[in-house]
């Protein structure tokens, strides 16, 4: 009976996300759903960063993706702080474009939450994602 309960809360907590008009695969997200797991677009990022290919990254500027530009917006901004990338004018450019997006990203946090909010909304510094995006990527460059 117990296996039954969480079984229909998992299957409603994925539906409630799909009401919403998440998107799996454009999804900024550290623990997301029952399982606790980063969503598919965070896990690519972190390969990447562990794998050094950080001009792969600075690509990502441009995707069609919504939530590799607001991965990559953070990572070339701690990558600048590390020294690691140069700030170029174009690269401050095409940064400072996707702070005043409001194209549309999907978000989970654990399994309570997923809805969908603006880029420009999501890197505000008080916004959740934004935090835990701050801690996951001071995570991953204290692994050096």
């Amino acid at each position: 009976m117990k296996k039954i309960l969480i079984f229909l809360f998992v299957i409603s907590v994925i539906s409630i996300g799909k009401a919403q008009g998440v998107n799996d695969n454009e999804m900024i997200g550290f623990n997301c759903y029952f399982s606790g797991d980063p969503s598919k677009t965070v896990q690519k990022v972190s390969q990447l960063i562990d794998k050094e290919k950080y001009k792969t990254i600075v690509k990502l500027l441009d995707s069609d993706n919504n939530a590799e530009r607001f991965l990559a917006v953070v990572v070339c901004e701690k990558l600048t702080e590390l020294k690691k990338l140069t700030m170029t004018p174009k690269l401050k450019e095409k940064i400072a474009e996707i702070y005043n997006s409001n194209e549309i990203v999907s978000v989970c946090s654990g399994s309570t939450y997923s809805g969908n909010l603006a880029l420009k909304k999501v890197l505000e510094k008080e916004n959740n994602i934004r935090i835990l995006a701050n801690f996951w990527i001071g995570y991953k460059f204290k692994q050096e």
